[in-house]
């Protein structure tokens, strides 16, 4: 672990610093409170918040570990003490899987906020910028040890940096690949699927118009089905998400299809019964996977 005073040393935090942070407690204590909520409004923007403060309970535990957090900055108290619990935190967020880029944007936030305060409560520009070079040399620290979590846990390896790396590295290529033989796989089926279209409207003059409409609205919802499991595809080529919604779609469009085409053999009662309750069971499912894609 590195020594908190070396950390000050690079980042020229001296006694000066210190007393210009113990004299800024009492007035960063009167914006305690609006802190946490200016916090909230600005982090349940992030697009996996809802992952991370998912119930009352984590939420007021958060935001009362939040208070405490942003009134130490102004403790006085910077010993190792001070270095090991704000490292404490940086793990916390590491076993959590917070992805880095959320802890620097709400860093970058925290910088914003304190500095509207010193404009709002210092009105000398001199002692203002002194101040504020203070409370950002402390922020830095803050955000130097929570990254310092970060690149402890990325040191942990099974054989080697480079070995590791190179096999994600191939493991990657290899899956991309993968995803790309599938997406010209979908387009081969997408021509066979418009084939079938065209072969089940010219059947349609045969005579059996009934039997033609039927046959040519299974085509059409397999037509459906490979287009959007492409989309999904492309989407996911370009770093999007993996959405399991879609696969429970394409599973109760083809329980559809499965039921029209029962209907034109004349299959047992019993069978199409099956068939309906199945299609009932994935439209529940669909609607909770949609209900908690939306929470």
């Amino acid at each position: 672990m590195e020594s908190i005073e070396r950390i000050r040393a690079h980042y020229g935090f001296t006694g000066e610093d210190i007393n210009n942070l113990v004299g800024l407690k009492p007035v960063m204590e009167k914006y305690r409170d609006e802190f946490v909520v200016e916090f909230y409004n600005h982090v349940k923007h992030f697009e996996d918040a809802h992952r991370f403060l998912k119930d009352a309970d984590t939420i007021k535990r958060h935001q009362d570990a939040l208070k405490v957090w942003f009134i130490n900055l102004f403790s006085g108290e910077y010993g190792q003490l001070y270095l090991v619990e704000l490292e404490k935190v940086g793990m916390a967020h590491v076993r959590i899987n917070l992805h880095a880029h959320y802890v620097n944007a709400a860093f970058h936030f925290v910088k914003r906020y304190t500095r509207g305060i010193l404009t709002k409560e210092i009105e000398n520009a001199e002692e203002r910028s002194r101040l504020e070079r203070s409370v950002e040399k402390i922020l830095d620290i803050n955000l130097d040890a929570f990254t310092s979590s970060y690149i402890e846990e990325e040191k942990k390896f099974f054989l080697s940096q480079k070995v590791e790396s190179y096999l994600i590295q191939l493991a990657n290529r290899y899956s991309h690949g993968l995803n790309l033989i599938l997406v010209f796989g979908l387009v081969v089926l997408g021509i066979m699927v418009m084939g079938l279209f065209v072969y089940d409207i010219v059947h349609i003059f045969d005579g059996n118009i009934e039997k033609g409409l039927l046959s040519t609205l299974g085509s059409l919802l397999m037509l459906w089905v490979v287009i959007e499991l492409m989309d999904t595809e492309i989407k996911h080529l370009k770093g999007g998400r993996f959405a399991i919604k879609v696969f429970i779609s394409v599973a109760l469009v083809a329980m559809i299809r499965k039921i029209l085409v029962a209907s034109l053999k004349s299959e047992a009662v019993e069978a199409q019964i099956s068939l309906v309750a199945a299609v009932a069971v994935l439209g529940v499912v669909y609607w909770l996977v949609s209900k908690v894609d939306k929470d």
